[in-house]
C-alpha cells in the first residue's frame, strides 16, 4: 500500500489517499480498459505524488537555507570583537 496527501475531489483535507501501486502502474499502462472513475483517480493520485515531491523538496531546500544562515550569522557574531 502505498498512500499521499489527500484533497480535492477525491480526498479530504489532511488525510491520506491509499492506492496499490501495481494498480496504478495498470491502469497507466492501459488506461482504455478501466472506467472514466478510475482513469481519474490514476490521474489525481499522480499529480498528488509530484505535488506533494515538490512541496517536500521545496521544504527541505528552505530548511536547509535557514540553517545556512544560522551558521554564516554564528561565524560572523563569533568574529566581532567581544565587549
Amino acid at each position: 500500500m502505498q498512500s499521499v496527501h489527500a484533497f480535492g475531489i477525491y480526498g479530504e483535507m489532511g488525510k491520506r489517499l491509499f492506492y496499490h501501486l501495481e494498480c496504478l502502474e495498470i491502469i497507466e499502462i492501459e488506461p482504455e480498459k478501466f472506467n472514466h472513475i478510475m482513469v481519474d483517480k490514476a490521474i489525481h493520485i499522480t499529480n498528488l505524488k509530484k505535488r506533494c515531491m515538490e512541496n517536500h523538496n521545496d521544504y527541505i531546500i528552505k530548511k536547509h537555507r535557514n540553517k545556512v544562515e544560522t551558521l554564516h550569522k554564528n561565524n560572523f557574531e563569533r568574529m566581532m570583537p567581544r565587549k
